[in-house]
């Protein structure tokens, strides 16, 4: 097997499945289009391979796949392979008929009888270079505006005005959004539609230890004290609960007496001794005061019984580092009609 060839690595690991399921195989050079085919069982799989395949790059390399057909001498079978597929670009690839295939060997193939079913192996390939783009700080806070109810179109002025970015960054996140079929629009607006995709995908690059600095304290007051004092203290635009404070105050399910809020600025050591009643610790307090990386964390904030929270997306994605049974919340979260607002 030539493995100059662009299409070497994906060739080995289709290999490597016939041989782990004992079938009989050969390659077949297509001298019209310069290329080496497998034939499995006889038939003969024609492969269409790109390293990224978005699910609006699936039409197209379908569409040249069903051009080959009709031009072979035998039965045949199309794969669509890359080095990562997203869940959306196998649901695409499978509606027209093809399989699907990655560098890593997760697969669904079926023909001829013979069937192979190959999910869960870690990604070689987690996010394409693209989709990776919209999980940069300031893409975030396009998120951010996105995924907050209500659910809308944005025009790209709009969007800059509201996230302090340049018009530049929400074009890079419009067109990622499209190419993944996430949201809708046009040159000048864009409208979320796939929110929930876009905040599992968001989940699997957020990185809490690398975008905050955690102070943590241990206060004698209950979590409602801190709670009421936190609010009193700070105005508008400065303070923001996160994790289980503000999914209490959304969706309840664990309980906790930890209190975690993002700040822009820190208090002062009076007050953090003298009305919160806190003194610093290593881990294991019940206060965690929060400097974000990015402000862009309280953009979206939500009111809930006066007190500002961050929004549901922010909720959910802060719980997947929390541990303390957050996944039990983060699920409750997810689960809740009202999450997100998308519903309503």
């Amino acid at each position: 097997m030539n493995f100059k060839d662009p299409l070497g690595p994906i060739k080995k690991v289709f290999g490597d499945l016939l041989e782990q399921i004992q079938v009989r195989w050969s390659l077949e050079r297509d001298e019209l289009r310069q290329t080496e085919d497998f034939v499995v069982e006889g038939t003969r799989i024609l492969m269409a391979y790109q390293p990224n395949v978005r699910p609006a790059d699936v039409p197209g390399m379908a569409y040249r796949l069903k051009e080959r057909i009709p031009l072979q001498g035998k039965p045949v079978y199309g794969v669509i392979a890359a080095n990562f597929l997203s869940d959306a670009s196998r649901d695409r690839i499978h509606a027209e008929g093809f399989g699907s295939l990655d560098v890593s060997g997760n697969c669904s193939l079926r023909f001829a009888g013979v069937m192979i079913e190959v999910r869960g192996k870690p990604n070689l390939f987690r996010v394409t270079k693209e989709t990776n783009s919209l999980f940069t700080p300031k893409a975030q806070r396009v998120l951010r505006a996105l995924v907050s109810p209500p659910l809308r179109s944005w025009t790209g002025a709009e969007l800059a005005n509201t996230c302090g970015i340049s018009p530049g960054w929400v074009t890079a996140v419009r067109k990622a959004l499209f190419a993944q079929e996430w949201a809708k629009g046009d040159r000048t607006s864009i409208r979320v539609t796939q929110p929930q995709e876009i905040l599992q995908a968001w989940a699997l690059e957020d990185r809490w230890r690398q975008r905050t600095i955690v102070h943590e304290f241990a206060s004698l007051l209950s979590r409602d004290e801190l709670i009421k004092e936190l609010a009193r203290e700070f105005p508008a635009g400065t303070l923001a609960f996160t994790r289980w404070a503000a999914a209490s105050l959304r969706r309840p399910v664990t309980e906790t007496n930890l209190v975690t809020a993002y700040l822009l600025e820190m208090p002062s050591s009076d007050f953090v001794r003298k009305t919160l009643m806190a003194r610093p610790v290593e881990h294991n307090g019940n206060l965690q005061l929060v400097q974000p990386n990015d402000p862009g964390v309280f953009l979206a904030v939500q009111k809930v019984d006066g007190l500002p929270l961050v929004c549901d997306a922010q909720i959910w994605l802060d719980l997947q580092s929390a541990g303390n049974r957050a996944e039990e919340q983060a699920k409750a979260l997810w689960e809740w009609e009202g999450f997100g607002g998308w519903k309503q």
